[in-house]
């Protein structure tokens, strides 16, 4: 058997990563010989207002224990064949090249680098990006004196298969994830082109609009780059009845609430147009290959998702008919005050479920990620994701997202409010349609 090569053991070791198969077919062994390079990186730009705070977590590994890495070759004789044998399920080795690699393309990132204290520090990220390390391939070509058993110099190649995710603290949901193909090839005496690979990999996220549009900044209430702004939808909106008997219209609103089922998970939802359009939370309806309400009625209807807004876990649904009871979105900036009773309203987990209402106050006006929530101690229930949250009026103030729990914390509600809602959504209203 032949010996093995000292520095290639070592390289390994010290990486403690190589997880490399073969792909299945779907990446051809690269190799010194009509190996082909990585495309230019064409990554969007971002403007002048960069990116939200971003944080780099970590690689994880998925490579099947004992896959064949690659080979290494001295001349035209093969050398050694390498199997993935890492003990570890993750690593943060990658850390530093990835944040360097996007910080060079404008994006506001952090890695544990700068994180020497805990998660305190990272107070102010929104989004935490890590990756996914499913496959990978890599060759390593010596060229020697002939007759000699020793290496000289070498060319290695590598490529990988990574998933990129974002999870958003907000929300605390994974709002992306996305495979990209990473290639990389290094000449020397002791070539490593795995790190670059990985890194390479990484940035291909910043060449997807999708990834753009969650993490570039939008000062001043903008929506980002135009080429990412979402499509207008026309919607007919609720007429909001001024001066309408209030315990009449809480009740007519508690009918425009809708439970929304996702297999065999359920958020809620509001129907703030008789056309059939509904408002409820992205996380509830993402990567659904089926949507469908159930109205207060008991109707089933399967519902089409128009659009979507990860950042502020926003989904705009559409149902089928005319005529559906709704409830007017607030159109206009109107802010509520601390104390200002506020009546959140949703649909309990359960076959036979209905509608229920809940009383509170508006607790406060929190901002998260540059991004201002209203605040409440009404009681959400399972399930309440994405139900309305309404004035006394009846009229829609925001639509809930997020349900805060934790040590000396009694379940407080936060929702986006209605008008941020319609803008996020790209929403134009047209005429409005009385009830």
């Amino acid at each position: 058997m032949p010996p093995v090569v000292p520095h290639l053991v070592l390289a390994l070791a010290l990486l403690g990563f190589l997880g490399l198969a073969g792909l299945s077919g779907c990446v051809a062994s690269p190799g010194p010989v009509g190996w082909e390079a990585a495309p230019p990186l064409r990554a969007i730009d971002l403007g002048d207002a960069g990116s939200q705070p971003l944080f780099f977590r970590r690689v994880v590994y998925r490579i099947p224990s004992n896959e064949v890495l690659g080979e290494t070759r001295i001349g035209r004789r093969r050398r050694e064949e390498f199997r993935w044998n890492v003990n570890r399920t993750s690593s943060t080795s990658f850390n530093v090249a990835v944040t360097n690699g996007l910080r060079e393309l404008g994006y506001d990132v952090w890695d544990e680098a700068d994180s020497l204290f805990g998660p305190a520090d990272r107070v102010k990220v929104r989004y935490e990006m890590a990756a996914i390390l499913h496959a990978a391939r890599f060759d390593f070509d010596y060229r020697a004196p002939r007759g000699m058993e020793e290496r000289g110099e070498g060319v290695g190649t590598a490529e990988v298969e990574v998933e990129v995710q974002l999870h958003d603290a907000v929300s605390k949901t994974t709002v992306y994830r996305r495979r990209f193909s990473g290639r990389a090839r290094d000449e020397g005496w002791n070539p490593n082109p795995m790190m670059q690979a990985i890194v390479n990999a990484v940035l291909r996220t910043t060449e997807d609009p999708v990834f753009v549009a969650l993490v570039a900044s939008r000062p001043d209430g903008a929506d980002g780059p135009a080429e990412l702004r979402p499509e207008r939808i026309r919607v007919a909106p609720c007429e909001r009845v001024e001066g309408a008997n209030p315990s009449a219209e809480l009740s007519s609103a508690l009918e425009s609430v809708v439970e929304v089922r996702v297999g065999t998970t359920a958020g809620s939802g509001v129907l703030v147009s008789p056309d059939g359009w509904i408002l409820s939370a992205a996380h509830v309806v993402r990567d659904a290959p089926e949507i469908w309400v159930r109205l207060a009625g008991g109707a089933q209807l399967q519902a089409t998702l128009h659009a979507e807004d990860a950042e502020s876990d926003l989904a705009l649904l559409r149902i089928p008919g005319r005529d559906h009871s709704c409830a007017a979105l607030r159109q206009q900036a109107e802010d509520l005050v601390l104390g200002s009773d506020v009546f959140a309203i949703n649909v309990p987990i359960g076959e036979e479920a209905r509608p229920t209402i809940a009383r509170g106050v508006v607790s406060g006006f929190p901002t998260k990620a540059g991004r201002r929530f209203i605040q409440t101690d009404a009681s959400l229930n399972p399930g309440s994701s994405g139900g309305p949250l309404l004035a006394p009026d009846g009229s829609i103030a925001g639509i809930t997202v997020l349900k805060v729990v934790g040590r000396g914390i009694e379940g407080l509600g936060l929702a986006v409010p209605a008008p941020e809602a319609a803008r996020r959504l790209g929403i134009e209203w047209s005429e409005p349609v009385a009830r």
